[in-house]
């Protein structure tokens, strides 16, 4: 019985031939269509949980570039979240967009630090280089944004 590739080797394998500009525009793409999921309607009964997992997972991928950017994530637009219970479906997927936007707002900082001096940030339990996180991001986002598309009621369109 052969194991499966660690995640992190499957990305550094991945990162001999991805630039990093060309991941960022492909996250812009994943991005476009998690808002037009978001801007649908007819969801399912698990759509409020699905979205609280979907949105905390984001919230903490924005912490592992903050550490990575130490001192200079205090230059980002301050974002005040509301607790993610309290809220309302539509309320979710509001801050589930404005979380995807401010999240690729940290990542555009970490890229830009990494051009000045030498960044790492965690990705599957281990510090990597800008180069590596971002497609481990692009990965994690996809999984997320798929499993957040699953709670939509097609049968309701």
């Amino acid at each position: 019985m052969t194991a499966e590739p660690h995640p992190l080797a499957l990305l550094r394998a991945e990162a001999q031939t991805a630039t990093v500009s060309e991941v960022r525009r492909e996250l812009d793409d994943l991005s476009a269509g998690f808002f037009g999921v978001l801007d649908s309607a007819h969801w399912g009964a698990g759509a409020e949980d699905t979205l609280h997992g979907s949105i905390g997972m984001g919230r903490k991928m924005g912490m592992e570039m903050r550490i990575g950017l130490g001192d200079e994530w205090g230059g980002l637009p301050f974002r005040k979240t509301a607790p993610l219970a309290e809220m309302t479906l539509l309320e979710l997927l509001a801050e589930a967009r404005a979380g995807r936007e401010h999240l690729l707002l940290v990542l555009d900082e970490l890229l830009r630090a990494a051009q000045t001096r030498e960044i790492r940030a965690w990705c599957y339990g281990e510090e990597v280089p800008p180069e590596i996180y971002i497609l481990g991001l692009r990965r994690r986002l996809s999984a997320l944004d798929g499993r957040v598309a699953g709670e939509r009621n097609v049968a309701g369109e």
